[in-house]
């Protein structure tokens, strides 16, 4: 099998690890009726409602409305459908949406909105539009029920891949179905859909994983099903313990840009980590939330009231020399462990002048990457792609690697905050 491990998650005065992988592997599945089934004294809330939509009442208007394809049941993954996993998890214990670009299955219970006014107006303005395609859904609910938080996982995930177009520059009709291999897919170039699985319970997800991935993981995973090439996001909200809303959406967004940009063209290889992580921080961080999406590392003393505040950490270290990232330092990382705090801030740094600088020629750098031809063993094309998102960047921006660094701790120094 092989990963290619992510970071942990954090927020401010509490710090809760995980771990993310994108792993490709041959399945050997065990029967389904060998699998623990849940116990019936398990107080799901999902599992109580009742089998119809409450927003669209399962009209076909309504439902297009809302971007809603299908309802359950329907195909999952490498031979598995939706049925064969609700025979693992329990009848009726999860729901089952399907969009243009996703096919997604929720079990989490309701959830209160954010304490944090950022957060609640943020979250307020995805039910005003949500409410635009969807008028059943009250103007201020009191509570975000299971079908509600669906709908704005369903809307966040076709949001981002519609500004995953904008960033490469492209559209469907630039991944028109050619066959069933890698590259020659609608889905970005993949063959299948995209996955995402939000439990409540970590069970649950370990249920899954275990029985469907052949690989124990109960918190946050990101998995290629290398049968039919469909990319797997998994969350659990337990192995997230005391992520609120807008910490669940940041997290998610973060592992969801992952997937996009390695299901670009097909998942053969790993982009290099100061890219890909510095992009799918740039998004997460959209997101009105004191959780991050690292690991901090036992070396490392980071103030817990500060973590959040990125600008002025980055900023206070780019002022002196010997206490941030050369950017040949950087594209040497191999290795998720390797990167800590100062490594996931700093590479959100350096994507977030590049972007401002110009993001089409970003996009412009990351389908490059993504079109380069399978060639040689996994590691070595990881190599081969640090090579050349070095030339790519003096292509580009004209940047060699002194020039990079130059100009970008010029850029903090003079755009983010002493304090």
């Amino acid at each position: 099998m092989n990963g290619d491990p992510g970071s942990g998650a954090t927020r401010c005065r509490r710090t809760q690890r995980w771990s993310a992988a994108l792993a490709a592997a041959l399945l050997c599945l065990s029967p389904l009726t060998a699998q623990e089934k849940p116990s019936a004294k398990d107080d799901d809330e999902v599992s109580k409602l009742g089998p119809v939509d409450p927003y669209t009442g399962g009209d076909a208007a309504a439902m297009a409305a809302a971007g809603i394809v299908a309802y359950g049941p329907f195909p999952w993954a490498d031979g598995h459908g939706t049925p064969d996993i609700d025979r693992v998890l329990g009848e009726r214990r999860v729901l089952w949406v399907e969009t243009a670009h996703f096919r997604i299955g929720f079990s989490m219970k309701s959830a209160p909105w954010p304490e944090a006014a950022a957060a609640k107006k943020q979250l307020q303005e995805e039910v005003k539009a949500l409410r635009k395609k969807l008028p059943k859904v009250a103007e201020k609910p009191k509570k975000l029920d299971p079908w509600l938080r669906l709908h704005l996982y369903a809307q966040r995930c076709e949001q981002a891949y519609a500004q995953f177009h904008a960033l490469i520059g492209t559209t469907d009709a630039d991944f028109p179905a050619k066959g069933t291999r890698p590259g020659e897919g609608a889905y970005l170039g993949m063959p299948g859909k995209f996955l995402v699985l939000l439990f409540q319970k970590q069970s649950d997800m370990g249920r899954y994983m275990d029985r469907f991935c052949n690989m124990k993981a109960d918190s946050s995973m990101r998995f290629y099903h290398d049968k039919t090439h469909s990319m797997l996001l998994a969350v659990a909200a337990e192995g997230l313990d005391g992520f609120d809303e807008s910490g669940l959406h940041g997290h998610f967004l973060y592992a969801l840009w992952h997937n996009l940009m390695n299901g670009l063209n097909g998942f053969r290889f790993p982009l290099p980590h100061w890219f890909a992580e510095g992009i799918a921080h740039c998004q997460a961080r959209k997101v009105e939330s004191d959780f991050l999406n690292i690991q901090i590392r036992d070396d490392e003393a980071v103030a817990e009231e500060k973590q959040n505040n990125w600008p002025v950490k980055v900023r206070r270290r780019a002022q002196h020399d010997g206490t941030w990232f050369p950017f040949e330092t950087m594209v040497q990382w191999t290795d998720w462990k390797e990167l800590g705090y100062h490594a996931h801030s700093q590479s959100w740094s350096r994507l977030d002048y590049l972007l401002q600088l110009d993001r089409e020629k970003v996009g412009a750098m990351l389908r490059k990457l993504k079109n380069v031809p399978a060639d040689g063993t996994f590691d070595g094309q990881a190599a081969q792609l640090r090579t050349l998102a070095q030339r790519l960047l003096f292509e580009t921006f004209e940047f060699d690697a002194a020039t990079f660094d130059q100009k970008w701790r010029e850029w903090v120094l003079k755009t983010y905050p002493k304090k």
